[in-house]
Formats: structure tokens, sequence, C-alpha cells
């Protein structure tokens, strides 16, 4: 078995063995591995060099062999004596093959979560900007109001506007919030997007370590759901007196 870089090619064994074939558990030079990927049925075999090669590969304590299977009944790698003594009658499957599937599965998962958290951020951002041009537009309606009754009613007109922009600030404060929350999550799953890539060259028994690790995270995310977003509104009145509390309508915060 392949497991020092400063080992010899084992197909020439004339080269240095500076190339593992992960498939096939063997070491090439630079040569053989080039005719090795030029082999139809060896042409999307997958290389680790340099000190990649010199990483511990896992072996079962019991019989000392490679890794080969997947006992789904039992949750644990095993290897070809394993699968006979001691899990002849449970669900096996390939080590590799349930790795790739794992590893899809989870990276379909971030996607999605991805994908949600970040309609989740443009969702919000699409809310203050309706928001405020909502304040804008309420502001401008008191304004004008309270122009029109001039003098008498600037009093009032400057404790209505107050409140909106006092709540205006309390919902901007909110929203702002919740796109660190979401936008966190955005973060998250591109980290793990790139973590998942930087996992190709590991070997299969660490890499479904990993990945169960990182299954374990993703899964504890749970995405809040985007609230209804803050509205304001200002519904005009014509009063027939001269109160001021009278001359002005309504203002609705939701």
């Amino acid at each position: 078995m392949a497991q020092a870089a400063a080992s010899t090619c084992e197909i020439c064994t004339g080269g240095p063995g500076e190339h593992y074939c992960q498939q096939c558990d063997q070491l090439f030079c630079g040569s053989c591995k080039l005719s090795h990927l030029r082999t139809k049925s060896c042409k999307n075999h997958t290389f680790v060099s340099g000190r990649d090669i010199n990483q511990k590969k896992l072996l079962c304590t019991e019989h000392k062999e490679c890794f080969l299977f997947y006992c789904q009944d039992c949750d644990t790698p095993v290897c070809r004596i394993c699968s006979v003594e001691k899990h002849s009658r449970h669900l096996m499957t390939d080590l590799t093959k349930t790795t790739v599937k794992l590893r899809s599965e989870l990276a379909k998962d971030i996607e999605l979560k991805e994908t949600t958290s970040r309609q989740n951020v443009n969702t919000i951002e699409k809310y203050t900007k309706a928001y405020r041009e909502e304040v804008k537009a309420v502001i401008k309606t008191i304004t004008e109001e309270g122009n029109y009754w001039k003098k008498l009613i600037d009093k009032k007109v400057e404790g209505f506007v107050k409140l909106v922009q006092d709540e205006e600030q309390k919902a901007l404060h909110n929203m702002s919030a919740l796109i660190k929350v979401h936008r966190k999550d955005f973060e998250n799953c591109q980290q793990w997007q790139k973590n998942i890539k930087e996992m190709e060259s590991i070997a299969d028994v660490l890499l479904l370590k990993k990945l169960k690790k990182l299954k374990v995270d993703v899964d504890n995310i749970e995405l809040q759901q985007v609230p209804e977003r803050s509205s304001v509104s200002y519904r005009n009145k014509k009063p027939l007196g001269t109160e001021i509390d009278s001359l002005f309508g309504e203002l609705q915060f939701k």
C-alpha cells in the first residue's frame, strides 16, 4: 500500500512516487500518471501530490485493511473482512459512493439555504426602501396640511413629524438587525460551500467524518422567516371646527 512520498513509482519501479491515485491506492511517477489518465477506464481518477501523500490513511484497527464499504445499519465504515464477519446481513453501500452522495446532498442543502437567506436579505432591503418612501410621503402630507393651517398648527405638525421619525428609526433599527442575521446565514452558507470544495482531496473516511460534522452545523441553522415589513400611512380629514386636534388625520404604524 502506498503511504510515503519518498517511495518509488509502483508501476515502473524506477521513477519517484510523487503522485498518489486515490482510486487505485498506488504511487505513480509523473510519466506513469499521464499514461494512467490516458486509459479510458482511469481517466476520471484523482491524484494527490506532495505532502498530501503523507496523510495517514485510516485502516480497520482489527484487520489492518482499507475501509471499502459503509454499513448503514451501524453507521460506520467497514473493511472487506468486517463486511463478511460482522455486517453480513446489514445494508452496505460503497464508501466512496456514499461519501459522494452525502457531499452532493449537503451541497444542495447549503445552496438552498444560501438562496433563501439571500432572498430574505433582498426582501428586507426592498421593504426598507418602500417603508422609507412611505415615511417621506406621510411627512410631506403632514407638512402640507400643517402649512395649510399656517402658524396655528405648526406645533402640532412638529409633533406628528417627530412621532413618524421616531417610529421610522425604530423600524429601521429592527430592519438593520434582521439584515445582519440573514446576511450572517448567507455568509455561513458561502463558507460551507468553500469548505466542501476544499475537502475534495481528503480521503473518503476523513471526508465522511468532516461532512457529517458539517451537516450537523448546517442542520442546526434554522432560517428565520422575514416578518411583515413596517408600514406607515396617514389619512386626511377635513374638519369643520377650529380645534387643533381635530384638524389632523390619524397616524397608523404596523
